[in-house]
């Protein structure tokens, strides 16, 4: 067994039944959270889903990280298939209690990676121009290309400034970060995705981030105040088959 999955502890429920499918590895992820009223985000989330909210706000997510040998559970990772870079933008949520992720959109450079994740999951990528480079700092620039993309871009340079904690439960950190599912509607029918990673290592991060359409929908003033940024060097994810929810 691989040994992430011997870590269960911090889990907020038990790992699904069935066996995992598919396995990545996430590496220089960084969380940039805006608080937002959650009636902002209302008609945008499929109505079966509460939006979740810590201390009366909603919270929105810009997620940018590398992905790197991805591959099946018997199937060795290919190159130049297996590693992309992507940007997601998400919100938090509950059903049934659980507590996960919905991402309103996710982009990706890799026409493979959409592909195959639009198929699989039903959730919403987006083929994207997408640069990462690693200097004093690290730096990302996305350009969406699809013509439905609404000419989305951004350009986020970030460091991590502290040393490396984890989030005790009951903290926003920990709320924010600490999900293992998501879910997505495929047709009329609400779909749940189910992951596992070990806890979070964070650390407290700088970022100077410009983005233009990434979130149309939100009233972009409040994306003008500082957002609060983590910083999580590698993690290793396996995820399930989607389910349907009854």
């Amino acid at each position: 067994m691989e040994k992430e999955l011997l870590v269960q502890s911090h889990r907020p429920y038990p790992l699904p039944d069935m066996k995992w499918v598919m396995t990545q590895e996430w590496h220089h992820t960084l969380f940039v959270h805006w608080p937002v009223p959650a009636a902002s985000l209302r008609e945008h989330v499929p109505q079966e889903l509460e939006i979740d909210t810590f201390d009366g706000s909603a919270w929105i997510g810009i997620v940018p990280f590398q992905v790197k040998n991805t591959r099946g559970r018997f199937t060795p990772s290919i190159p130049g298939v297996s590693s992309y870079l992507e940007v997601n933008v998400r919100t938090y949520v509950k059903y049934g209690g659980r507590t996960g992720v919905y991402f309103f959109l996710l982009d990706a450079n890799h026409l493979l990676a959409v592909l195959g994740a639009k198929a699989v999951f039903g959730l919403n990528y987006k083929q994207a121009n997408i640069s990462f480079q690693e200097k004093n700092q690290f730096e990302m620039i996305s350009r969406r290309v699809q013509a439905d993309g609404g000419n989305a871009k951004m350009e986020l340079r970030y460091i991590p400034e502290t040393q490396v904690f984890s989030a005790k439960p009951g903290t926003l950190e920990h709320w924010l970060t600490e999900r293992y599912c998501l879910w997505t509607k495929r047709s009329s029918k609400l779909v749940r995705g189910d992951i596992h990673h070990t806890k979070w290592e964070l650390q407290q991060a700088s970022a100077e981030i410009t983005q233009e359409l990434l979130i149309p929908f939100i009233n972009q003033d409040l994306l003008e105040q500082q957002p609060l940024v983590h910083y999580n060097k590698y993690k290793k994810a396996f995820f399930w088959p989607p389910k349907l929810e009854k």
